[in-house]
């Protein structure tokens, strides 16, 4: 179960989180992670808002390049291959992620399967919408893996979604991000 922080559920609604959620959930894949319920609660006079995914046995790609490092030339292959075919499906649809990245690949079975569909169009929605999301601190995207475009804050398309695969990719081979700096920028 995942579960919104306060400020961000209250910049976002629970009526557009529970649509780009339900857009979401809608995607059949075997290597996408699917949404099997979604909803929200009032605890404090709150709205909190929240998914149920399946547990995954197993970790994310993240967890395994932290402990490992770089990965062999097929396993990174194999696993770049499964993450395409979970984003050319969700691309089909007209859904992009958004933050591709190891923290949202995770790893079962030998096998990849792509977390969090939805969440950052809701982010981007909100973002749009209010002040607060910014003020809070809600980042759309993970700096180190997002396309020239998405950091501009331009209108995305599935490319994004390639741009940031291609730096979890180098990543996966050389066991180093990408795009380093000083700073963000």
């Amino acid at each position: 179960i995942k579960v919104l922080q306060p400020e961000v559920a209250a910049a976002i609604g629970g009526e557009r989180f529970l649509r780009e959620i339900t857009v979401a959930a809608g995607l059949q894949h075997p290597h996408i992670l699917p949404v099997h319920d979604s909803g929200s609660v009032t605890l404090d006079n709150r709205e909190v808002l929240y998914f149920v995914m399946p547990f995954v046995e197993g970790e994310s790609l993240r967890d395994r390049l932290a402990r490992e490092g770089q990965r062999p030339v097929d396993d990174a292959l194999g696993l770049a291959r499964e993450v395409l075919g979970a984003l050319d499906a969700a691309h089909a649809q007209g859904i992009v992620h958004r933050d591709i990245k190891p923290e949202n690949i995770l790893l079962s079975g030998g096998h990849a399967l792509v977390a969090d569909f939805g969440i950052g169009k809701a982010l981007v929605a909100a973002s749009e919408a209010s002040t607060t999301v910014t003020q809070v601190g809600v980042t759309v995207g993970t700096p180190a893996y997002m396309s020239p475009e998405q950091a501009a804050g331009e209108a995305l398309d599935g490319r994004s979604d390639l741009f940031a695969l291609g730096c979890v990719f180098y990543e996966m081979l050389t066991g180093e991000v990408a795009f380093t700096g000083p700073t963000v920028q």
